[in-house]
């Protein structure tokens, strides 16, 4: 479906910037999209500071679920998040998503509970995906010679965010606990529900006709969800049957999911898009990179805050103020290089920028996984580390941008916010386990030795040279501009 000439986003685009120039309106615009969007990741850093005071103030050693819960149903709303953007418009189901964000931290920070602080979690999950969506506004609001360089600074302002957010942690934990993160949450959460509804107009609808695919969402959702619990269940074992069975269920859900949306009339994930080579290279790659630039900094975070008890926890012992200090040498770091990287990505081919960040964050994790047992070492290391992230962060909408085309771009923003979820998950499960494999239990609170500190960042070593290989095979991209100027608006 193509935009009408009544469409807000159109006419946006014609009356601010239309020559490919900064407006202030499109500053404010890209402020409004960029606030709820960054957002992600400042929770993210807030939540991994939480969660030690979450264990030990609940006794629990389950407290990995205090962030899975909030990526599962992330995970599980995804594809409907996808779908009901192209069929009403981005704005409103941002809007309904950060008010439900809103609530869902307020519910968590007044739990008295360990289950009901779960069950707030999971409210607020419903404000995960909003990154399927603004990536996906980008596209739709602003000028096409704007759209790359847009998205790099909406990617590369996370290094920015890395930047505040470990000091504000450490204000608000060192204070109030792990409730005053959550408190902070439930309010920057209502402010990003303030710009939207304020500065962004709504988008063109992507959707010619109006079926919903629930039964594809909810085999999709629920196949992935069962999958992700299976892997973060890892002290069950990975011989156990009920890990098997859980595993079995996710992938019998997975291939179910196939063969609806064949049969559907209006599917919710348009498999012919997803199928194209360049499309899933693209977004595999850029999934699996994402998650670990995203994922490792706050797992991290365990190293720093748990106590150093030899022979009992390998943590630094840090509070959440000094981790603050150490750190913003390293998110410096990233956001600098992002946001140089948003400059180059206009001349330079968007592919070999990839593919040396990638290089760069896999050889800076693997000196991290050896090198990280005082300040000075972590800063030298993730420093390193960092320098890739900044590039892969800025670099993978443009990877995202080059392979659909603009009726797709909800689609493909969608599935790449879809798979980080599912990716972080994956990961964060996994690294868990990794750690509780080399654990002690004390006083029903898991303590963690420094071997499996060293292989989580290994893990990520290998992830991301993973997805350095499937990076190789994407062939050259489309321009936006290029496509602006000609209308042609083909698959790639």
């Amino acid at each position: 479906m193509t935009p009408t000439s009544s469409s807000p986003s159109v006419d946006l685009a014609s009356r601010s910037g239309a020559d490919g120039r900064w407006t202030p309106r499109l500053v404010l615009l890209l402020i409004a999209l960029a606030w709820p969007t960054q957002l992600l990741a400042a929770g993210g850093i807030l939540g991994a500071n939480a969660t030690a005071g979450v264990a030990q103030t609940f006794h629990t050693t389950q407290v990995v679920w205090f962030g899975l819960t909030l990526t599962l149903v992330s995970t599980l709303l995804t594809p409907f998040v996808i779908k009901l953007g192209d069929l009403y418009g981005k704005r409103r189901v941002m809007l309904a998503m950060t008010a439900l964000g809103a609530l869902g931290e307020l519910l968590a920070a007044l739990a008295g509970e360990f289950w009901l602080v779960l069950a707030g979690r999971a409210v607020a999950g419903c404000y995960g995906p909003f990154g399927a969506l603004s990536f996906a506004a980008v596209r739709d609001l602003f000028p096409a010679r704007l759209v790359k360089q847009a998205s790099g600074v909406m990617g590369s302002s996370v290094g920015l965010v890395a930047v505040g957010s470990p000091f504000l942690a450490g204000w608000l934990i060192d204070n109030w606990g792990y409730r005053g993160a959550l408190w902070f949450l439930a309010g920057a959460t209502a402010v990003a529900f303030a710009l939207v509804a304020l500065l962004v107009p709504e988008t063109p609808r992507h959707a010619a006709e109006g079926g919903f695919d629930w039964l594809g969402g909810l085999v999709l959702g629920g196949g992935l969800t069962a999958v992700v619990y299976a892997v973060g269940q890892g002290h069950w074992g990975w011989s156990d049957g009920r890990t098997l069975g859980w595993l079995a269920a996710g992938a019998v859900a997975l291939t179910a999911f196939l063969f609806v949306e064949r049969a559907s009339a209006h599917p919710i994930l348009d498999l012919r898009v997803l199928s194209r080579r360049p499309v899933t290279l693209a977004l595999t790659a850029g999934g699996l990179a994402q998650t670990v630039a995203y994922t490792l900094p706050g797992l991290a975070i365990l190293l720093a805050l748990y106590p150093h008890i030899p022979g009992v926890s390998a943590g630094l012992g840090w509070t959440a103020h000094h981790n603050a200090v150490v750190s913003v040498s390293w998110n410096l770091v990233m956001f600098g290089t992002g946001l140089l990287i948003s400059r180059w990505l206009r001349t330079f081919d968007a592919r070999a920028v990839w593919w040396a960040g990638l290089a760069v964050m896999a050889a800076g994790y693997t000196l991290v996984g050896f090198f990280h047992g005082d300040e000075l070492e972590l800063i030298l290391t993730s420093c390193v580390a960092n320098v890739g992230a900044g590039v892969v962060v800025a670099a993978a909408p443009a990877l995202v941008v080059g392979v659909v085309s603009r009726e797709e771009q909800g689609l493909g923003s969608g599935m790449l916010n879809m798979l980080i979820s599912l990716f972080g998950a994956v990961f964060t499960a996994g690294a868990y386990a990794i750690l509780t494999a080399d654990s002690t239990v004390v006083d029903g609170t898991a303590f963690y030795q420094d071997t499996g500190y060293s292989w989580i960042f290994w893990f990520g070593a290998l992830v991301t040279v993973g997805a350095l290989v499937l990076s190789l095979f994407i062939p050259p991209l489309r321009d936006p501009a290029e496509e602006d100027a000609t209308g042609d608006v083909r698959p790639a």
